[in-house]
Parts: structure tokens; C-alpha cells; sequence
């Protein structure tokens, strides 16, 4: 490392606290090694059919520390062919309105996420250049494993239904789709297979759909399932995750076409 740190360097390390300096090493360990490692080759369909733009109701049951609880949640979807924005919100009582938002470009066979935002966990946010293929956290700065085809954690169900909406054989019992999905903690495959096709009763009625589930890495994943139905375009309209004990269900009260305007 004494190539690397100067004299000066030295002396200001000297008057920092032994933890600071360990945090700055690891830092300056970690980025280099992140700036060494290839970027993924990503998989990406031969073209994506972008939903139509819709806001979507739905009622949520929930789990956290054991207690249940109950709340609503809107999945609003806009784009006018070029660019894309989503956003989810959960209103729940005593927390109030937690919302996400993704916005970005269209591509031929992905969309391609700019800005990440996560109103309740600003460590959480990341800003993306696709045309690098580059990605980084909002708030720390810190460079995260974005190649071009990679999607947020809000814009990966929405590549996941454009995907599938685009080819009738990903359809099938037992198909898996793999997306780069990038996270300020961690950047991976998310593969979603299929698991079911059937007729799914909810709220807003009894609609068909292609049931899908993450397949899990390691056994503390999150457990993510999700259903597409075509009658929406193959956004989804139902998601349930389950993540260290905790549990929430969205189910789908009411879909609403939007134009491209967003009204």
C-alpha cells in the first residue's frame, strides 16, 4: 500500500480514529476490486412488449415482528414509448405512506433504469448510466455492478412482464428468466421461474395468471413470487414476499387503464 498512500496521506491516518482507518482501507480494497471485476453477461430477451399505461389498487396483508396488519397500495405504470416511470406506494396506519419510484429509458429488449428512489431508506437510492453501463449509490457514492440490461428493485417486475409479455414461450411450466437486478447492498440474478398457470381469484375477480417465484441463492434469500395475468397486460396482480419472518401480500382491487399522459 505505500505506493499508493503518500507521506501526507500517512500523517492524516495518524489522527484518525484506528476504526476510521480500517473503514477507509476496505473502502479503498473494495472499489478497487469492484473496478477489476468483469461485468456479468446479462441474458436478454430478443424484444420486450412494453405493458400499457395503467394505476393499479391493491389491498395488502402483512407481517412484521409477528404482528399482522393491514393497508392499501398503488402500483401506478406510465411510459410513452421512449421513457418509462413507476411508481408503488404502501399507506399503512401508524407508518403513514412508504413509496418507490423507478424512472428511465425503453430499449429494443430492456428497459433501462436512470434514477432509483426509496422515500424510506435513502441508503437505498441509486443513480444508473446506461450508457456506460455504470451505476452508483445516491448517497455514498459508492460504484455498484450495473451493466446495460440491469433493472432496480422496482423496475425488475416490470422487465419481468414486458418479458413475458413478448414471448409466448416463457410461458411455459418449469421456464426461468434470469434479470440482473442491482441493489445498493448487493447487485445478482434475480431467476424467476414458472411455477403455475391457472385462474387466480382476488378482489377484482377471478383473472388468469402465470404464477412465478425467485428462486432462491442461498437460504436467506427473500422469497418473492408473482403473478402476471394478460388480462393486464401481464403486469402484475398479486406479489408476496417473505424476507426473515416477515410476510406481505398485495392482491390486486382494481385496474385501471391510464393514457400516455398518465391520466
Amino acid at each position: 500500500m505505500a505506493h499508493i498512500l503518500s507521506p501526507m496521506h500517512a500523517l492524516t491516518r495518524r489522527s484518525l480514529h484506528p476504526f476510521v482507518t480500517v473503514g477507509l482501507l476496505c473502502m479503498l480494497v473494495w472499489q478497487t476490486a469492484l473496478a477489476t471485476t468483469p461485468a456479468p453477461v446479462i441474458p436478454l430477451p430478443a424484444a420486450i412488449a412494453v405493458p400499457a399505461p395503467a394505476k393499479m389498487d391493491f389491498e395488502v396483508k402483512g407481517k412484521i415482528s409477528g404482528f399482522g396488519y393491514s393497508a392499501k397500495a398503488e402500483l401506478l405504470w406510465h411510459h410513452d414509448g421512449a421513457h418509462y416511470a413507476a411508481r408503488q406506494a404502501i399507506r399503512a396506519p401508524i407508518v403513514g405512506t412508504r413509496w418507490q419510484t423507478s424512472e428511465g429509458r425503453i430499449a429494443a429488449t430492456h428497459l433501462a433504469p436512470q434514477k432509483f428512489v426509496d422515500s424510506s431508506r435513502k441508503r437505498r437510492n441509486i443513480d444508473f448510466n446506461p450508457d456506460q453501463g455504470t451505476a452508483s449509490a445516491t448517497e455514498s457514492g459508492a460504484p455498484l455492478v450495473a451493466p446495460a440490461g440491469s433493472q432496480d428493485r422496482l423496475s425488475v417486475f416490470f422487465q419481468l412482464a414486458a418479458t413475458v409479455a413478448a414471448d409466448p414461450s416463457v410461458r411455459a411450466v418449469g421456464r426461468q428468466i434470469p434479470i440482473w437486478t442491482v441493489a445498493t447492498n448487493r447487485q445478482e440474478f434475480w431467476v424467476f421461474e414458472v411455477q403455475e398457470i391457472a385462474p387466480i381469484a382476488l378482489p377484482a375477480g377471478e383473472l388468469p395468471a402465470i404464477q412465478l417465484q425467485r428462486m432462491p441463492r442461498k437460504p436467506d434469500d427473500q422469497l418473492a413470487e408473482i403473478w402476471l395475468s394478460p388480462e393486464t397486460g401481464y403486469l402484475p396482480v398479486r406479489i408476496h414476499f417473505e424476507d426473515d419472518g416477515d410476510v406481505v401480500d398485495l392482491r390486486l382491487i382494481r385496474y385501471t387503464p391510464q393514457d400516455s399522459s398518465g391520466d
